[in-house]
């Protein structure tokens, strides 16, 4: 069996989107309401995930239909499930992965609208999913978690949370844990000197207002990643601003859009579940092929598939985007040493008169300009912060404590972001990561990724929940291990490395790369299939 969509979104996108004032409130919720009473309400269940996204959403499933658990909690801070496609609301936004791919594979789409679509559609099929599995009976939105804590004598955690409408306290037991929130949640916003003397309004791609009237004014909108190639087009088509003026610092490699032959030999095959599985795996087979390009040394293959890259990606961008501008946005580092951008319309709009680049660092921001660090003055009634997300906060907000108290915020800290195989922590049993440290692949889908991840999560979780088990721990030592090795080979990966010749967000100001998996999904599924049983310290009953 499929799903097949309505595809209502396309008539009323709004539906399907989180609005500011929720965004904003769970991004800053630091104060939380008073509740009515002083009584916390108490409860349990087998499994609990923290986090409604895609990720946990993969692991609901898993538990469903093939650990066929339903003893299943899921907490999330929003209205609806979706996590960041609920949340990414700007104009343009959109998966830069064919869906297909993109999506999960016990629940297979017959009728996406377009290769790549909107992030409104995505959200469509989230809901579709949630609806025809029931998961929103084991749903507790609106609530944050604002602590987990291990008990060693019961072997269950213990989770607080609070309800972010009416403050309401909650104590919920549970034997495993999952931790699913992601790293794309919190942004990383513009730092900028003086930026609170701005009079004009200031959006960032990951909260956007739209009460915020754009026409005809003068927009600034600063970095030149995928956010921004998605909204600067959709500005200038559908909002009719005066001027854009776009800043940045780097430079970017853009490819031209995803061929369009995939969608139609996905559409082709979409009547039966076995068709659309044989177009999913070999668009995975040919991403996969691409992850030489990102892998380190100076390897035939790796050389060969980075030139072939590298000329695809310049040969479109020069033909694409005005000769003016060629020097000022065509790199000199590697290709994929910064995330790959396939372009649909930002290059074509660069024609537009409304819009100029600007490659020149800003100086500080005044009530109504923008002061570049050359002293020339931009006028600004808008200014939207394309800058990526704070990942080292997304990762540990919330406090969790294993055994002894470990504290996994103090952990990273010292150590930085990890987890054993991207889903464990040391001295924390029975807890897991989903869309977590070092998880994302940069050839290849997030989604399939944490299905590889849900491949290890079943061993374990049909032990302990059966009862063979008390607890799963990955030893201290292999966590070591993993950690080491895992930035030893990122370092000399090309992605954000001084091997590659750039910088990027994901690796911070630790010159550490805490978002980016290490190697191939193929090496990863092998992994996750065959756990070293040796690497874990399994208690008994």
């Amino acid at each position: 069996m499929t799903l097949k969509l309505d595809l209502e979104s396309h008539e009323d996108p709004f539906k399907f989107r989180a609005t500011y004032d929720e965004v904003n409130s769970v991004l800053n919720s630091e104060k939380f309401p008073t509740p009515d009473n002083d009584i916390v309400l108490k409860s349990q269940s087998k499994v609990t995930i923290v986090g409604g996204g895609l990720s946990g959403l993969t692991c609901a499933i898993t538990c469903k239909n093939e650990l066929k658990e339903d003893d299943v909690t899921i907490f999330d801070k929003y209205s609806k499930f979706g996590g960041t496609w609920f949340t990414s609301i700007y104009p343009g936004c959109a998966c830069d992965v064919p869906a297909v791919w993109y999506s999960f594979s016990a629940e297979l789409n017959s009728n996406w609208s377009q290769l790549t679509p909107r992030q409104y559609e995505i959200e469509e099929y989230i809901t579709e999913v949630v609806k025809k599995l029931e998961l929103d009976r084991h749903a507790k939105f609106r609530t944050e978690v604002v602590e987990s804590r291990y008990n060693e004598e019961l072997g269950e955690w213990i989770v607080h949370g609070i309800n972010l409408d009416t403050g309401q306290r909650l104590e919920h037991k549970t034997k495993i844990l999952v931790i699913s929130q992601g790293g794309l949640v919190y942004p990383n916003h513009l730092k900028a000197a003086k930026l609170g003397d701005f009079e004009g309004e200031y959006l960032h791609s990951a909260l956007w207002n739209y009460d915020v009237d754009l026409k005809g004014k003068d927009i600034v909108v600063v970095g030149n990643g995928c956010s921004a190639s998605q909204i600067i087009p959709q500005v200038l088509e559908h909002y009719d601003p005066k001027s854009i003026v776009q800043i940045f610092r780097s430079k970017q490699y853009y490819l031209p859009p995803l061929p369009e032959v995939a969608h139609t030999v996905y559409k082709l095959f979409s009547g039966t579940r076995a068709g659309i599985l044989f177009v999913r795996w070999f668009i995975a087979t040919v991403a996969e092929l691409k992850y030489p390009q990102y892998s380190g040394g100076g390897g035939f293959l790796s050389r060969l598939i980075r030139w072939l890259s590298t000329r695809e990606a310049i040969n479109y961008m020069e033909r694409t985007c005005p000769s003016k501008y060629h020097d000022m946005i065509i790199p000199h580092y590697k290709i994929g040493c910064k995330g790959l951008v396939f372009d649909y319309k930002y290059l074509p709009s660069l024609h537009d008169q409304r819009i100029s680049l600007v490659d020149i660092g800003i100086d500080h921001i005044e009530a109504n300009h923008v002061v570049l660090a050359s002293g020339e003055k931009l006028h600004a009634d808008v200014i939207v912060a394309c800058t990526g997300y704070d990942l080292n906060k997304s990762y540990s907000k919330v406090p969790i404590y294993g055994i002894n108290g470990i504290s996994i915020k103090e952990l990273w800290e010292e150590e930085g972001p990890s987890a054993y195989e991207t889903i464990l922590i040391k001295r924390c049993p029975n807890l897991f990561v989903f869309g977590g440290p070092n998880s994302s692949p940069a050839h290849s889908s997030l989604l399939s990724g944490v299905e590889n991840s849900c491949a290890l999560f079943k061993k374990f979780a049909t032990k302990i929940l059966s009862g063979e088990l008390k607890s799963i721990c990955v030893k201290d030592s292999k966590y070591d291990e993993w950690n080491f090795e895992t930035q030893r080979v990122l370092r000399n990966h090309v992605l954000g490395t001084s091997y590659g010749g750039c910088g990027s967000w994901y690796t911070g100001d630790q010159n550490r790369n805490n978002y980016s998996y290490p190697y191939s999904q193929i090496y990863y599924w092998w992994r996750m299939k065959y756990p070293k049983w040796d690497d874990f310290i399994l208690e008994k009953n």
